[in-house]
């Protein structure tokens, strides 16, 4: 019984042990940027809700990566 505590309790601790490759960036939003690009995926079907979140997404990328519109 205590054996498996203890197997339960270091396994339970492994999980939270993260491994990182570096430092992490001065200003997280460039990951941001690194791993997102413009949407230019709407059309005549999309619906409002649709182009909002396109737009929203459009907007953020152009005031935190400098996107071109």
């Amino acid at each position: 019984m205590v054996k498996a505590l203890i197997l339960a309790a270091t396994l339970a601790s492994a999980g939270c042990v993260a491994k990182r490759d570096g430092p992490l960036p001065s200003d997280p939003r460039s990951i941001w940027c690194e791993h997102n690009s413009p949407r230019r995926d709407a059309r005549a079907e999309t619906p409002r809700a649709g182009l909002n979140e396109i737009n929203k997404h459009n907007a953020l990328g152009e005031k935190w990566c400098g996107w071109k519109p």
